[in-house]
């Protein structure tokens, strides 16, 4: 198994649970604030850096490291490592108990927002600003990350969505492919009209997880907040998806759930015209076809948008790294992970993920990744990002009311309108304003 495919399996695990430096390699200019502004060391210093184990992620930091110790001799990295299942309570534990940790990457947002909002980690906005050109290709997703218009971590990792089509099912309906300007409306016709036959013989036009992203993302992409009173496009929404499942272009909730049904092998069967879900799953596909699992051509193009809303519009998981604010070596943690979002350090995170940046020197590595053309790169790299989750007092709990209430509409046992209302309600009652 290849480390490009254990990256994007893991990344699509946490995702249901988140122009660059110079390429000559001499970014010292970003970074180089610290407590009180200042300095990095001439002494040697040796900073701790924590993330969660998985072999991708270990082969990616080490490479990492090794670039940046190389670049800046007077710094060393040390690295401290947990369990996947476990990290966001370590880290919690680690920063609360005043552990010896200088920077992190954090696994989602709600850790990254308790451990922001209660003054952990350092708010990062003078160093930015210092060194705008360095940040410039991952700039994009300071907005959805910020809290409280602060921004205390920097974009290392991002997934959007996007639809992927079984080009041979297309072919043979004589249907043409989705293209790159598809509404909701225009999707769902989509799906009905490449849905036939009965039983195991069914061609699906449609498959999404069982994931609240898939229906409340047309509500993010108008630019909606769940905190505001106007919760008419969630609806609209949640009315979408539940008009899937009720044409018989898409498995129901219940079904999928029954058969504990998955993307991958659902579109891996042939039997699926399109699948809705993130930009990991490329990589995922790659495998498959190297291991002999993918017998039909497929291609890629943006998400479906609502009308109004611009083409090229997704909802975007970001990973941020940050640094704790009582670090030791505060200025060298801040130029480390500084250096993991500039350029250089994305050429490396693109081998492994998919990164941050949308320079053109990271696209043409990510590129690498792939044997052929159907990966379709703009799709990846030239979106209009939008939050997958508000960074805001809530955040867990919302997740939590929105999977429960929505999926009882979609299983039938209320309204659509009647699940936004309860959502409305239990807002107001358990997240404090």
């Amino acid at each position: 198994m290849s480390n490009w495919y254990k990256a994007a399996a893991g990344f699509a695990l946490a995702a249901v649970a988140l122009t660059g430096c110079g390429s000559d390699g001499n970014d010292n200019a970003a970074g180089s604030a610290g407590k009180n502004g200042a300095e990095p060391s001439a002494e040697q210093a040796t900073i701790k850096f924590m993330f969660w184990s998985d072999s991708a992620s270990q082969s990616m930091y080490e490479e990492l490291k090794a670039k940046f110790e190389e670049q800046n001799p007077n710094i060393k990295v040390d690295f401290l490592t947990n369990d996947s299942n476990t990290y966001n309570e370590k880290l919690t534990v680690t920063l609360t108990g005043g552990g010896d940790v200088d920077a992190f990457a954090f696994k989602d947002m709600p850790t990254y927002y308790k451990l922001a909002s209660t003054g952990r980690i350092v708010a990062l906005d003078d160093e930015v600003s210092a060194n705008a050109d360095a940040f410039q290709a991952v700039s994009q997703y300071f907005d959805n990350v910020k809290i409280d218009g602060k921004l205390y971590g920097l974009p290392f990792r991002n997934d959007g969505w996007a639809v992927y089509y079984n080009k041979d099912l297309f072919d043979a309906a004589g249907v043409p492919y989705p293209d790159d300007d598809l509404t909701w409306d225009e999707y769902i016709e989509l799906a009905q009209k490449m849905t036939k036959g009965e039983g195991q013989d069914k061609i699906w036009g449609s498959f999404m997880p069982n994931w609240a992203q898939t229906w409340y993302g047309e509500g993010m992409q108008q630019g909606a907040s769940w905190y505001g009173d106007d919760l008419q496009p969630f609806l609209e929404g949640l009315e979408h998806r539940k008009a899937l499942t009720d044409s018989g272009a898409q498995a129901s909730l219940a079904e999928n759930t029954a058969t504990n049904a998955h993307y991958r092998t659902a579109f891996l069967t042939g039997k699926v015209a399109m699948v809705f879900t993130g930009t990991w799953f490329p990589g995922m596909l790659e495998q498959d076809k190297k291991d002999g699992k993918l017998n039909f051509e497929w291609g890629m193009t943006y998400s479906p948008h609502p009308e109004g809303a611009a083409n090229k519009t997704s909802m975007t998981a970001v990973v941020v790294s940050g640094v704790n604010k009582n670090a030791k070596h505060q200025a060298e943690a801040i130029k480390w992970i500084s250096f993991i979002s500039g350029e250089e350090g994305q050429k490396i995170v693109a081998k492994y993920q998919t990164p941050a940046s949308n320079a053109d020197a990271v696209r043409e590595v990510f590129k690498k990744n792939f044997t052929n053309d159907s990966v379709n790169l703009d799709a990846i790299f030239h979106l209009i990002p939008v939050p997958e989750r508000e960074v805001r007092a809530g955040i867990s709990q919302m997740d939590i009311i929105l999977d429960e209430e929505g999926s009882r509409a979609l299983l039938g046992e209320i309204s659509p309108q009647q699940a936004i209302d309860n959502i409305k309600s239990r807002r107001d009652k358990e997240i404090a304003q």
